[in-house]
């Protein structure tokens, strides 16, 4: 049309077509008095209207030192996808690690995106695995979506590596005592993050300490100390030691008896048994292990006397001369203890002569008999060949009032009260 007579164009609105743009026009008129000649403009006013465009993320990541670390990330979108980046976010810039695009083979734009593997589609999917992570690849990584026409959408996920402890037990020598002391410590070296250490007694009262070392490349060892009170009765019970990390990534469980708890030798016990032969056995508790030593009186015993083998003190069959007392000593490197036994024989047979001195002997034996089976009637017990005093102490008398004596049909001889 000519400028003439003209104060206004109409143009129609054409641009509906264009994909994922929503378009709105309308003519206007422009006096011509304001341009010198007629000119229409056309207003065209674009909204963009591309659909919502998502990245799903797994937004924090957990892998153990060591292991493959996957790392998923995909896009929700009707837009057409383009590419796929991933950042790794350092300090000042992010650093492009790796690329995709689609129909094309990834690039692998760093030293550390050579040890990536693309696992998406190059479609939908961007995820990626980073094998045998090491603490250098912890952080913050970005993976972007470039999309048409929506641009670009990113996501975050944050990569953590954990290392499981190394975790030991130490039992250290203990005096008995009344008073707390540390019994154990359990130690973990060098996880990521601190372990949590907690203690099981079974019961029986106890405290704890913790002191946490930080190392250099950033793991932590802790070492947790048990409290309890080191009475002897306290040796052989039981306890556990609980090492964990937070969020269950490790747990583990160590039992240990409790055998570092050390004392003198406790009471001696002595027991005296004929069968074939007369030996005495002797035995005490203690920690460290006790060790045994017999003397007669206050000298050493002889080898025709008796022979000695650990704690048992054994007599020569016919050997007639065991009268006397019989001290046994038990001995480790916290102290001593010691208790005594008196031996002595209290009839002899009848030598052989005249045969009225045989019937004589015969007679006093049966009324020494008959004499035993009235009062061990009476006692409901039999009396035997030996006759003991058991007696404590480091130096027992050579006499006291309480006398005991042995069983002699039993196997086992003990020393009994009148």
């Amino acid at each position: 049309a000519s400028d003439e007579g003209i104060s206004s164009l109409k143009f129609p609105c054409a641009f509906g077509s264009l994909p994922a743009i929503r378009t709105c026009c309308r003519t206007m008129s422009v006096p011509l008095f304001l341009w010198g000649r007629s000119v229409s403009l056309i207003l065209l006013l674009f909204v963009p209207g591309s659909p919502q465009v998502s990245v799903i993320v797994d937004r924090e990541v957990n892998a153990k030192l060591g292991s493959d670390a996957k790392l998923y990330c995909e896009v929700k979108t009707p837009d057409i996808i383009s590419q796929v980046t991933w950042q790794r976010k350092l300090s000042p810039n992010n650093e492009n690690f790796l690329t995709n695009s689609k129909g094309e083979e990834p690039m692998h734009l760093t030293p550390f995106g050579q040890r990536v593997r693309f696992l998406g589609n190059g479609d939908l999917g961007g995820s990626i695995l980073i094998p045998n992570v090491t603490l250098a690849d912890q952080g913050t990584y970005l993976c972007i979506f470039t999309t048409f026409p929506g641009g670009t959408k990113e996501g975050r996920i944050h990569l953590f590596i954990w290392v499981e402890p190394s975790v030991e037990v130490q039992l250290n020598p203990v005096l008995s005592g009344p008073n707390p002391d540390i019994i154990a410590e359990c130690v973990a070296f060098a996880s990521k993050p601190a372990a949590n250490i907690s203690w099981d007694t079974y019961g029986l009262p106890h405290s704890s300490t913790e002191t946490p070392v930080q190392h250099s490349n950033g793991t932590v060892s802790v070492r947790s100390q048990l409290w309890m009170v080191p009475s002897p009765g306290l040796n052989g019970h039981q306890a556990t030691c609980l090492v964990s990390l937070p969020e269950q990534m490790y747990e583990k469980l160590i039992h240990m008896n409790i055998t570092n708890i050390q004392y003198a030798p406790q009471a001696v016990h002595i027991k005296v048994i004929q069968r074939d032969t007369l030996y005495i056995e002797c035995w005490a508790d203690g920690n460290p292990p006790v060790t045994y030593t017999w003397r007669r009186g206050n000298r050493s015993i002889t080898d025709d006397e008796a022979q000695v083998t650990g704690n048992t003190l054994y007599f020569p069959r016919g050997n007639t001369d065991n009268n006397g007392l019989y001290v046994c000593e038990a001995t480790n490197s916290i102290g001593r203890n010691s208790k005594s036994v008196y031996l002595y024989k209290y009839s002899d047979a009848v030598p052989r002569g005249s045969y009225g001195a045989y019937i004589a002997a015969i007679v006093i034996q049966s009324l020494m008999i008959l004499r035993m089976v009235v009062y061990f009637i009476k006692r409901k017990r039999r009396e035997g060949m030996f006759n003991c005093r058991c007696i404590e102490g480091q130096n027992p008398p050579e006499a006291r009032d309480e006398s005991r004596h042995l069983d002699a049909d039993q196997s086992d001889i003990k020393c009994m009260s009148h």
